[in-house]
């Protein structure tokens, strides 16, 4: 008897949820479109930089025109056959976070305002951009003839250590530092002066270093479009 109570009342609860939905009630199949490309400096793609997620990897996060939640969760959770009321609508999806910063760390964000119509399905397509920018580090071979040792550090007001970098681009918020060390040929080190710089959303930046003179005492670097020379008094570059 206790069975066959139990039977009807989750026969109740089914038929009530699938009542719950209104004949007039729409429903949105969503999708992520764009995200792989770094657009001002560089026409390049993240992918050249890191591996993107999938669109299931992404929190989506759904809001009606009252401000109200109605989803909060991973993209693959989302049932695109879940009855939405008519009216407008705000999705926002994210990936990563930007204060995680380092090689292979993007951070992935959109937005998109929809309206669901009365029993209709409607496909909406998030626009999705990098959050966080891209810094390179790049030494001419003149440079590396100078200085065949070399360690460079990139540093932010989120990851005061830094990473030593290694050939890999790194992911970071806004602004970053580089400092590092240098050995000569001839074996001198010299301490690399940090200098800091800012950067915009879904942009790659390379810092270039040089050796400005031949047989000098100077080094050249190089941001965008602008040069600074920094004079090495303790070493000369050809040593």
């Amino acid at each position: 008897m206790k069975r066959n109570t139990l039977i009807f009342l989750t026969s109740i609860a089914i038929c009530l949820s699938a009542c719950s939905r209104s004949a007039q009630d729409g429903s949105i199949v969503f999708r992520l479109e764009g995200g792989d490309v770094l657009e001002v400096e560089t026409k390049g793609n993240v992918t050249d930089y890191a591996s993107l997620p999938s669109s299931g990897d992404f929190t989506l996060l759904l809001k009606n025109s009252a401000g109200t939640q109605v989803y909060s969760g991973p993209m693959s959770g989302w049932d695109s056959s879940a009855g939405l009321a008519p009216g407008n609508y705000s999705a926002s999806v994210s990936y990563g976070d930007a204060s995680e910063e380092g090689p292979s760390k993007p951070c992935f964000e959109g937005s998109k305002d929809f309206t669901v119509k009365p029993s209709e399905t409607t496909s909406v397509a998030i626009p999705v951009t990098l959050g966080n920018c891209v810094v390179k580090i790049e030494c001419t071979d003149q440079f590396r003839n100078y200085y065949p040792e070399r360690t460079m550090r990139i540093t932010t007001p989120d990851s005061p250590s830094g990473f030593v970098y290694e050939g890999k681009a790194v992911f970071v918020a806004y602004q970053w530092s580089i400092s590092g060390t240098l050995k000569s040929q001839g074996g001198t080190e010299y301490t690399l002066p940090e200098r800091t710089w800012k950067g915009a959303p879904a942009t790659c930046y390379t810092v270039k270093y040089d050796v400005s003179n031949v047989g000098g005492v100077s080094i050249s670097i190089s941001f965008s479009d602008s040069v600074e020379t920094v004079t090495l008094e303790e070493i000369e570059l050809n040593q």
